[in-house]
C-alpha cells in the first residue's frame, strides 16, 4: 500500500548565489556569503510517497512450524501409548513363576509340600528321695515311714521313698513330603519313652511374584495342593 507525505520547511535565499539554506545556519553553503537579515525566507513544500508492506511468511518458516506441530502430536501419541503400557503392567506383573491378576489377586506355583512333627523323648530315672511331713507323691515306691521326736518333744513323720522320674533328654523331629502323611511310630530304645507329641505343622513351598515363599496351611487344604499347580493366593 502506498500514501502521499507532505512536509514542509523554511529556508533563506542567497542574494547572490540563490542557493536555498537552511534557516539553522548564518553562512550560505554554497558560496559562503554571510546572511545578513535581508535575504528571502522561502516556504518549500516536498511531497514523497511511503509504501506499506504485508509480510508474508516464507516457505521455510511454515515449514519448521508445521514440523514442530507434528513433533507435539508424536509426543503427546507416545505419551499416551507410555501411560497405556504403565497401566497394563501394574494391571498384570507375569513372571516365569508367579502372576499378579488384573485385580491384584496373586498367584502361587506349589512347588513342594512337606509335613514335620516332633517327640520329645525321655528316659526313666529311679531317685531315692526323702521328704517329711507331707505324704510321697503319686506314683512313688518303695515308701518307707517313721517317726522322729525333735528337740521340744514332738514327732515328726519322715517318708523315704524312690520316685519313677521321666526326664526329657532329647527331641527327635519327623518330616515327611507324601501327599497322604503317614507317620511313622518311633521305637524308642532301651529305658527311653515318648514324652509329649507336638501338633504335626504342614508347609507348602510355592513360587510368587516376589519369589519363594513357605507357608503354613492345614492339612485339609494341603492335601489338595498338587505340585506344579497354580493356586490363588486366597487358597492358602
Amino acid at each position: 500500500m502506498k500514501k502521499i507525505i507532505k512536509t514542509t520547511e523554511r529556508n533563506w535565499k542567497c542574494p547572490y548565489c540563490g542557493f536555498l539554506n537552511d534557516l539553522s545556519t548564518n553562512t550560505c553553503e554554497k558560496c559562503g556569503a554571510v546572511r545578513n537579515g535581508d535575504e528571502v525566507e522561502k516556504e518549500i513544500t516536498t511531497n514523497f510517497e511511503e509504501t506499506t508492506t504485508t509480510e508474508t511468511p516464507e516457505v521455510s518458516d511454515i515449514v519448521i512450524t508445521t514440523h514442530n506441530g507434528l513433533k507435539t502430536i508424536l509426543g503427546i501419541i507416545v505419551g499416551l501409548f507410555a501411560v497405556l503400557a504403565l497401566v497394563l503392567i501394574v494391571n498384570r506383573v507375569v513372571t516365569p513363576s508367579g502372576s499378579i491378576s488384573h485385580n491384584g489377586t496373586e498367584k502361587y506355583t506349589v512347588i513342594s509340600k512337606d509335613w514335620e512333627y516332633t517327640l520329645s523323648i525321655g528316659e526313666y530315672v529311679e531317685e531315692t528321695r526323702i521328704t517329711s511331713y507331707n505324704k510321697p507323691p503319686k506314683g512313688a515306691t518303695n515308701i518307707e515311714t517313721r517317726q522322729v521326736q525333735q528337740s521340744n518333744g514332738w514327732y515328726k513323720t519322715e517318708y523315704t521313698y524312690d520316685y519313677a522320674d521321666w526326664k526329657v533328654v532329647r527331641t527327635e523331629t519327623i518330616t515327611g513330603s507324601d501327599d497322604i502323611p503317614t507317620f511313622k511310630e518311633y521305637t524308642p530304645a532301651e529305658g527311653e519313652n515318648v514324652m509329649a507329641t507336638s501338633k504335626v505343622r504342614y508347609t507348602v513351598t510355592v513360587m510368587t511374584a516376589s519369589g519363594k515363599k513357605i507357608l503354613n496351611v492345614s492339612k485339609d487344604k494341603w492335601i489338595t495342593f498338587v505340585i506344579d499347580n497354580e493356586y490363588s493366593s486366597d487358597e492358602f
